[in-house]
């Protein structure tokens, strides 16, 4: 009896040696309590657009002759066509028109402080009759009088058609834990799309705002992987030396990316290739049982034998993936572009906490990751 119970002793002491301190382990490690981390910036929250349609009657000033006009609009978040038509109201015909296409980017999924930052916007009369498209522009809450997103000519109302890239006319400033501000674009009409974000502090990457309640999958995080690389290597069938540098200038959405090689003896350029690419993000939510698209431009600046690399966008849906398509339906890009890709199939739907990623690939060892979440 004795000896059975001090073996039961000895079993309770050594299992609280061993459990103790796995338990305080397991609950203190920061593996369990470390929250994910991020820089501090203005995050995307919400998306709205206001609906400018309507039909409404009037006369003719200094007659009694009836008009009625009818505003309108057809297509998608960033892509859409508007039209405004006046109708004489007792012979139905038409009197005034205009119709037109406005074609834009979504803005980043985090504005980031001290930059600037840009929207690709495109807008073109498709028919119009005595009128001509209203006044375009695209704003943001920041200061007294907000700062507005200008065209390479330093335009801030576009009253004619346009393809180019806007960017803030000023760097993006600092917030306040919890501060809201709001990117708007206008297009005439009464119509207009706002983006919503609030500021947050690095350290923690905060749940997505409760008002955004449409199941989709969210942007959590970017990535940019650098292809750049010295290496030496020997001309093949002789002992001639080489080497090759690739690097990259730029930031995010417009890099200038170069590969040359050289004679190591004479340090003669041999062969090179020097090529930009502009690009759009992604939206900021992927909607289920809808195609996607990213504003893409490959442009080769300089070349001597070579020429730019191939270049693709991927979406990591289904065993083989998902690709983003030029107008003409090639996925795999080996010349100058400047267009539109859209994915070839539809975003399908996820599963809480699942991952997806799009991935942009520029060649020589250089993509962009864009990593979204389902919730």
């Amino acid at each position: 009896m004795k000896n059975k119970s001090f073996y039961t002793t000895s079993v309770v002491s050594l299992f609280k040696k061993i459990l103790i301190p796995f338990l305080i382990f397991l609950f203190s490690s920061p593996v369990h309590s470390q929250p994910a981390t991020s820089a501090s910036g203005w995050y995307f929250t919400s998306y709205s657009f206001k609906e400018g349609s309507l039909r409404k009657e009037s006369v003719l000033m200094g007659t009694t002759s009836k008009m009625y006009d009818t505003i309108y609009n057809k297509g998608d978040k960033g892509n859409m066509i508007i039209t405004h038509n006046r109708y004489d109201v007792k012979t139905g015909k038409l009197v005034a028109g205009v119709s037109y296409k406005v074609i834009w980017s979504d803005p980043p999924a985090v504005l980031q402080p001290e930059e600037k930052t840009s929207i690709d916007f495109e807008s073109k009369t498709i028919s119009s009759l005595s009128w001509k498209a209203p006044q375009r522009s695209v704003y943001i809450n920041q200061g007294l009088y907000g700062i507005y997103y200008i065209t390479p000519g330093g335009e801030k109302y576009i009253n004619k058609d346009i393809s180019a890239r806007l960017t803030t006319e000023k760097p993006i400033q600092k917030g306040t834990k919890g501060a809201k501000r709001l990117i708007q674009i206008n297009f005439g009409n009464g119509f207009h799309a706002i983006y919503n974000y609030e500021w947050r502090e690095g350290n923690t990457i905060q749940k997505p705002a409760q008002n955004v309640t449409a199941n989709g999958w969210q942007l959590i995080n970017y990535s940019f992987k650098d292809g750049s690389v010295k290496k030496n290597s020997v001309l093949m069938g002789t002992t001639s030396g080489l080497y090759d540098t690739i690097s990259y200038k730029g930031d995010k959405g417009n890099i200038v990316i170069t590969h040359n090689r050289y004679d190591v003896k004479t340090g003669k350029l041999l062969a090179g290739v020097s090529y930009k690419v502009i690009w759009s993000d992604p939206p900021a939510v992927l909607q289920p049982e809808e195609k996607t698209s990213i504003d893409f431009e490959l442009k080769t600046i300089s070349s001597l034998t070579w020429k730019a690399p191939q270049q693709s966008i991927r979406a990591d849906q289904g065993l083989y993936g998902v690709y983003y398509i030029t107008p003409g339906g090639e996925k795999y890009i080996n010349k100058d572009i400047s267009a539109r890709l859209t994915t070839e199939k539809s975003i399908q739907k996820g599963t809480k906490g699942a991952k997806r990623l799009i991935q942009i690939n520029f060649g020589n060892g250089f993509s962009a990751t864009y990593t979204y979440e389902w919730r």
